[in-house]
């Protein structure tokens, strides 16, 4: 195994990686075969072992990191590449407001141990993931805001409480996918204002990450376990701390969603929706 340690020292310092050649696999062909072994060997084998860690008391931080490169290091066996860029930005930046495009469960795994590297970090996610059998159990040890989507009011009070107390009294920033659901493109106009103004409560900056996990499509019978298309490689990238206040929140957001269609559309294979 990969020394997790190296990795995650060396990520903080650089903010950027790319799949080393002696990393990557010979690649897989696009194939229902070798989408099940992903399926089965990357996301079935990270949620067991969080769930069997989470059940002996032992699924700290430094667990949670190796669970989610697991399915970075096992997308890099199948032959795609892993790219992140920009993350340096983070490395003083102090508790943060983490807003981000949602297209598949990949990063519901693989982002937030990776944001583990610059601090602390809470996540907002569905009400719903804590109620799924092993899954919950592993989620239910880390710093999570459920939300139920079936009231947004509801929903927004309970964001901003929780997430201004993570902010500012556990100094851990929020990750929040403003969205809503996964999407295999990314709608500008659907793109909410919650992170904007959790970030202008909280007194806080906020920073848009674009992700591109089409690698790991929807499934046809299960929404979280898809086809693999191992021809695109799984992108990750860090956009600039915007300050926040209550005069240039609009700007802000503006900001947030240009930048995300932007590397989006840079790095194509994806639909945005202006």
């Amino acid at each position: 195994m990969r020394d997790i340690t190296a990795f995650i020292e060396t990520f903080r310092e650089t903010g950027n990686y790319r799949t080393p050649p002696e990393q990557l696999g010979k690649p897989r062909r696009n194939s229902v075969w070798n989408s099940i072994v992903y399926n089965v060997r990357a996301l079935g084998g990270s949620m067991l072992r969080g769930t069997w860690l989470s059940h002996q008391g032992r699924f700290d931080d430094h667990r949670w990191q190796e669970c989610g490169l697991h399915l970075l290091w096992e997308t890099e066996r199948m032959g795609t590449e892993v790219i992140l860029e920009g993350f340096e930005q983070l490395k003083d930046a102090g508790p943060v407001v983490v807003v981000s495009n949602h297209m598949s469960l990949y990063e519901t795994f693989a982002f937030p141990p990776l944001m583990r590297a610059f601090g602390d970090v809470a996540i907002v996610l569905k009400e719903s993931l804590m109620r799924v059998p092993l899954l919950g159990q592993t989620f239910a040890t880390r710093k999570t805001i459920p939300v139920g989507r079936s009231d947004p009011r509801a929903d927004l009070k309970a964001v901003l409480a929780c997430g201004e107390r993570f902010l500012r009294e556990d100094k851990a920033s929020v990750l929040l996918y403003p969205q809503g659901t996964r999407q295999p493109y990314f709608d500008c106009r659907k793109f909410n204002t919650l992170g904007v103004k959790l970030a202008q409560n909280a007194g806080v900056p906020i920073v848009p990450v674009a992700g591109q996990t089409a690698f790991l499509g929807v499934g046809k019978y299960t929404k979280d376990f898809g086809p693999v298309d191992t021809s695109i490689p799984v992108r990750f990238a860090c956009g600039p701390v915007i300050e926040v206040t209550r005069s240039n929140a609009k700007e802000a957001q503006a900001q947030c969603v240009d930048f995300i269609a932007s590397k989006l559309e840079a790095w194509g294979k994806v639909e945005v929706r202006r």
